[in-house]
């Protein structure tokens, strides 16, 4: 099957190294264009902790690490640098305000990107269980293919 836009999900490059590897062995054997999405939690420290203190119910998105602006632009310029060495004809990082789920499937429905590659183990462990749960709405929605990598 052959790609024209595959978007890979990252936030740490040593935990989603095995992931960038795949998408850019992809985007490089399809000639595809490989956007590299991290999303970043506009949400302060500070904030997190006095609403963590005064929650009753634990809320998913203060116990979720997430990058911060700074943090997330940084990761995704990397990976960027990452999909070029390694012979990428065009890769683009994009950062997105909000969880590393919501992030990858916006940018993948509004691309219309014909592959997801997202992780399995480790710290983007989460992504990859979180997103295993929510592609059937994506997969329904932008009729893409979803690429699950293991380390």
């Amino acid at each position: 099957m052959t790609y024209t836009t595959i978007v890979a999900g990252v936030g740490d490059l040593t935990d989603n190294a095995h992931v960038i590897d795949r998408a850019c062995e992809m985007a490089r054997l399809c000639d595809a264009t490989l956007l590299l999405v991290a999303g970043f939690d506009p949400v302060s420290a500070r904030d997190k902790a006095r609403v963590a203190d005064t929650a009753q119910v634990a809320d998913v998105r203060v116990n979720e690490v997430q990058l911060t602006e700074d943090e997330a632009y940084a990761v995704v310029e990397k990976a960027r640098d990452i999909a070029v060495e390694r012979g990428v004809g065009l890769a683009q990082g994009v950062v997105v305000e909000g969880t590393a789920v919501s992030a990858v499937t916006l940018v993948t429905l509004e691309a219309e990107a014909d592959l997801v590659v997202v992780g399995s183990k480790g710290v983007d462990s989460l992504l990859g269980r979180i997103f295993g749960a929510v592609s059937v709405q994506v997969l329904r929605k932008s009729q893409c293919d979803v690429l699950v990598v293991v380390p």
